[in-house]
């Protein structure tokens, strides 16, 4: 892979600068649009849409446009262009738009950086609680500004496990996540992108989802790895533009591994 993903430290920090940028412009159109409940559309893929997700997709892309020409941009809500570039924004406005919905504040944005293919800058915002997350390579992931770490947890026995929603899951997907299930001590429901966050400040221990595009989990990436966590598909393998549907986290690589053979059980 050219360049395997490695930013240079000068163009890493001015790069990270401009995704909180980015973030703080989404934060501002959200917290504006949340006090009353905007009117869903219905996508080919039967998940909701408003139009405050296409206004802030289409915010963001303007921004960078105007300070990247040179960079592609892979979104939600307006599809992709130049996505084979060497650098490309990945864009979810709102990921959670059902508790956008619903008023429930787990909804966030969703922004990461690729570099070569390799998810190079995550930020996780929560417009509705004040808080982002910052994941880059080689650095820790920061909580507001302040380092996190996701917490030991070798034993399953003893690890929360979170997944946003069972309806999306297959008959075989859902046979695998009981098995996981039954493995843990306790699973939480409905945390969209914050349970992911949750994984890298050590809250939650495992985090399991299908029915995902990569504008879901590219901005995951920097986050958990950047708090010593891991975050891959159901085969361990890693994440980018070209994955499939199906993530798992772990804030422990021990709890992952064991997570991994559970799920490839038949």
């Amino acid at each position: 892979m050219k360049g395997g993903g490695i930013v240079p430290a000068d163009e890493l920090e001015q790069l990270i600068r401009f995704a909180e940028r980015l973030a703080d412009a989404s934060r501002e159109i959200l917290l504006s649009a949340s006090a009353q409940r905007p009117r869903a559309e219905v996508k080919d893929d039967s998940s909701p849409v408003t139009t405050v997700d296409r206004a802030v997709e289409d915010r963001l892309r303007d921004m960078i446009a105007r300070e990247y020409p040179d960079h592609g941009i892979v979104g939600e809500e307006r599809g992709a262009a130049a996505p084979e570039r060497d650098t490309v924004w990945v864009l979810d406005p709102i990921d959670g738009t059902l508790a956008f919905l619903a008023g429930i504040p787990v909804f966030g944005t969703l922004i990461a950086l690729l570099r070569d293919g390799v998810p190079a800058i995550g930020v996780i915002d929560l417009p509705a609680t004040g808080e982002r997350w910052v994941g880059r390579e080689g650095r820790p992931t920061t909580h507001n500004g302040e380092a996190v770490r996701a917490r030991p947890c070798a034993e399953l026995s003893t690890a929360l496990l979170s997944t946003s929603n069972p309806d999306f899951y297959g008959d075989a997907e859902f046979e695998a996540f009981e098995r996981l299930k039954s493995a843990v001590r306790w699973t939480v429901y409905g945390g969209s992108c914050l349970a992911y966050a949750q994984v890298a400040s050590g809250r939650i221990d495992l985090g399991i989802d299908t029915g995902l595009d990569p504008v879901d989990y590219c901005a995951l990436v920097p986050v958990i790895r950047g708090a010593g966590g891991v975050i891959t598909d159901w085969q361990g393998r890693a994440l980018n533009l070209h994955s499939g549907s199906r993530v798992l986290a772990a804030g422990d690589p021990r709890a992952h591994a064991r997570a991994l053979e559970i799920l490839a059980q038949t």
